[in-house]
């Protein structure tokens, strides 16, 4: 278990510019190939590329590293622990607890201030808590609304503040997803892209995977088994499963984690046999909302 990972955030060895290297590199071999006069326009073009990745990265760099250095010791004064760092952007939001339930996670649990594994039950933005470490108990407002925030499927790239380029998420389609409201569990329809669940649920456990009972592979397979529920193509599914088993936080592979010492004071919300009345939700590039 690790309690206060170390906080990693290179301003020239991070995985934008080798994105964009790679990119680069494929365009100017291609060139090469078959059209020798675009290699000096494309090696020229790549001054402005490379500044349009690395200036949202350094303006503000020290304020937000700050920030981080903050949260992650207030997590650890109120937690114990704190998550693996997480750098964004943050283009996408819920503003209620994301119940997902999956046998894989039975008998497993853990307590945290964004994630929740109880008994087979995943739930994401639970609510303000308050914790005893030294009595060893937490407890939810379940009902109390918050904010959690993504970036969709990893990675994207801030452009000269003017766009966000990045793997996509795919059309937006309606689905239904489980949720907590008025001291129930409810089944709620979003109008959101195809790949949205699968990867709020994918990376609130990559937050945590540093102190969570949940294994890289246990999240990769269940970021692959949500896809493919969602109705993404297999091939699609494959190749972002491909991505996230062989590029998402290597570090992690052999991390194993037990179950948490704190105990929860709250009880979890019982499961709604009635189907929430339907109203419409859009998901916005930069917000979902009702």
């Amino acid at each position: 278990m690790q309690r206060h990972p170390p906080l990693h955030r290179p301003l020239l060895r991070h995985l934008d510019n080798l994105l964009v290297t790679l990119l680069g590199v494929a365009l100017l071999v291609l060139a090469w190939m078959f059209l020798d006069e675009a290699v000096r326009p494309l090696l020229i073009g790549a001054v402005p590329v490379y500044l349009g990745v690395l200036l949202p990265r350094i303006v503000g760099r020290d304020e937000r590293l700050r920030r981080v250095e903050a949260a992650r010791e207030r997590s650890v004064a109120e937690w114990g622990f704190c998550s693996r760092d997480r750098n964004g952007p943050w283009i996408n939001y819920i503003d209620f607890p994301l119940v997902c339930e999956d046998p894989v996670f039975d008998g497993r649990f853990f307590y945290s201030e964004w994630l929740v594994v109880h008994d087979g039950r995943i739930i994401i933005n639970p609510g303000p808590a308050s914790v005893d470490l030294a009595a060893g108990t937490v407890g939810y407002d379940f009902g109390c609304t918050r904010t959690y925030a993504w970036d969709g499927c990893s990675p994207k790239v801030p452009f000269f503040w003017i766009a966000t380029i990045g793997t996509p998420d795919w059309w937006e389609h309606l689905e239904s997803v489980q949720c907590l409201r008025h001291g129930q569990q409810k089944e709620r329809v979003m109008f959101w892209p195809v790949a949205h669940h699968a990867s709020l649920v994918h990376d609130a456990l990559y937050q945590f995977l540093n102190v969570a009972p949940v294994t890289k592979a246990e999240a990769d397979e269940l970021f692959h088994r949500m896809l493919l529920r969602a109705g993404m193509p297999r091939l699609v599914a494959w190749v972002y499963r491909f991505a996230v088993v062989h590029g998402g936080a290597r570090e992690m592979r052999r991390q194993r984690n037990p179950n948490t010492s704190l105990r929860c004071l709250t009880p979890l919300p019982g499961l709604e046999v009635h189907r929430e009345p339907l109203a419409p939700h859009k998901a916005r590039s930069a917000a979902l909302q009702e």
